[in-house]
């Protein structure tokens, strides 16, 4: 499953560094979700819950010209430790191998610039830099 998790440029340079995090919740189509959005396509549920991500996002910035960041992971139910409403924590770490994508969220939060995980070393000095 695709997974959300808001993360600051330094967090994003640590994780790259040791391959590992520990990270808070990340949003999932759980199976609450599905359920109260029956109506939505994978599609669509993908853009809330990163919407979602990249709200809160904005809200962990050190100011407000500060960049925003969400990393996509695709984690599997064995690695889950607990369901919520809308999100997922992990039994462990969250692990580099498992990052699909980055994005960078625009200073409005309303849209999501992607980056492959190829693109994200050489992106990383300039979003350090904010």
């Amino acid at each position: 499953m695709r997974a959300y998790l808001p993360v600051t440029a330094e967090e994003i340079s640590n994780f790259m560094l040791t391959g590992s995090m520990e990270c808070g919740p990340l949003y999932a189509p759980t199976i609450k979700f599905l359920t109260a959005n029956n109506d939505m396509d994978d599609e669509q549920g993908e853009y809330i819950l990163s919407m979602l991500a990249a709200d809160e996002a904005m809200e962990m910035r050190e100011n407000s010209a500060s960049p925003a960041f969400i990393l996509a992971l695709e984690i599997t139910d064995s690695q889950v430790a607990e369901h919520g409403e809308n999100f997922v924590n992990l039994k462990e770490n969250g692990r580099w191998e498992d990052v699909q994508c980055a994005f960078l969220v625009s200073p409005d939060g309303e849209e999501l610039t992607w980056f492959a995980t190829q693109e994200i070393s050489a992106a990383l000095a300039q979003w350090l830099k904010g």
